[in-house]
């Protein structure tokens, strides 16, 4: 049996690249969607993904948030996080890792980068 990413990312073009990517890369995955950070949380407990790639802006609630529940929670706090954000500075890295997150990915991904980080974690 495959490994289950759950994507969580709001913008439609965004999601399609990541699919994209990870329907291309040869990698046995399923990959599960939520367009806000709330969904990702429901989704994250009720499927227990092996990896959470988690953009830090998006509606209803964001990825730094999701992202400490996931982390408070004893059933999904052992998942690494992955954040995607367009926020590249050091002080937004550093934010993401204060938040519980294992790597910060800038966008735009560069596909092999994102692979290679994806890989990683697997």
């Amino acid at each position: 049996m495959g490994k289950q990413i759950l994507l969580a990312e709001d913008d439609e073009d965004n999601r399609d690249l990541v699919t994209f990517v990870m329907k291309r890369s040869g990698l046995d995955i399923k990959l599960l969607i939520a367009e806000n950070g709330k969904t990702a949380v429901e989704l994250a407990k009720q499927n227990i993904p092996d990896l959470i790639l988690m953009d830090m802006q998006m509606p209803v609630m964001d990825g730094f948030e999701a992202t400490r529940l996931l982390k408070q929670n004893a059933g999904t706090s052992h998942i690494p996080v992955i954040a995607l954000t367009a926020q590249a500075k050091p002080e937004d890295k550093k934010r993401t890792l204060e938040a519980g997150c294992v790597e910060h990915c800038s966008k735009p991904m560069d596909p092999e980068d994102l692979l290679t980080v994806v890989r990683k974690y697997l």
